[in-house]
């Protein structure tokens, strides 16, 4: 396990890093929560670009050490799209697979662009779907050289249970006690991909 600091000058999460060995193939999670839009999308963007770097700069960094093929599952709540430049330019994650592999850059697959395209989401703001949680894969796992492949779609999980019975979207738990609804979960949805060998 690793914790990687994102260092800008006010806190936030840092990334935390897992390498699992399953039978002797590596498998290496890399779990995000970027900051978040609360001060104004625009106004906090360059906080998630701070992150986006820094994860980019840990993918090259974790593929120097254990090949260019490793399988690498970046996962988590990102607070921006996959079209935003966090993502796309900071973390260097595309829609284009050749490119994954092809490319001369440490780029990420991300598997959320279906669902964005279906007008589906994980979070909802202001009666609009958001893709704010998202997975990502390396090379190693796209081309199948990592020994692990991607063997289903992206999907959003648990909506049925955990979709608010009068409101679209979500039942959150709530942070504060006047606000809490103990039969509440997130104000996100989970998302999931199975990889198999």
């Amino acid at each position: 396990m690793y914790q990687h600091w994102v260092v800008k000058r006010y806190a936030t999460r840092e990334l935390f890093q897992v390498n699992f060995d399953i039978d002797g193939q590596t498998v290496v999670m890399i779990g995000n929560h970027w900051p978040s839009r609360t001060a104004g999308q625009y106004e906090s963007e360059p906080y998630r670009m701070t992150a986006g770097e820094t994860l980019s700069y840990w993918v090259e960094r974790i593929q120097q050490e254990l090949g260019d093929d490793v399988a690498i599952v970046v996962l988590g709540d990102f607070n921006d799209e996959p079209f935003n430049r966090s993502i796309t330019e900071y973390a260097l994650s595309v829609n284009d697979s050749r490119r994954v592999i092809n490319g001369r850059n440490p780029y990420l697959l991300n598997l959320m662009w279906p669902i964005l395209a279906s007008g589906g989401g994980s979070h909802i703001y202001n009666s609009q779907w958001n893709m704010l949680d998202q997975i990502m894969v390396s090379r190693g796992i796209v081309s199948g050289e990592s020994g692990w492949k991607q063997h289903s779609e992206a999907r959003i999980e648990a909506i049925t249970i955990m979709s608010h019975p009068q409101k679209t979207g979500p039942r959150k738990f709530g942070i504060k006690p006047t606000e809490r609804d103990i039969a509440g979960f997130s104000d996100h949805y989970p998302v999931s991909v199975e990889l198999k060998r």
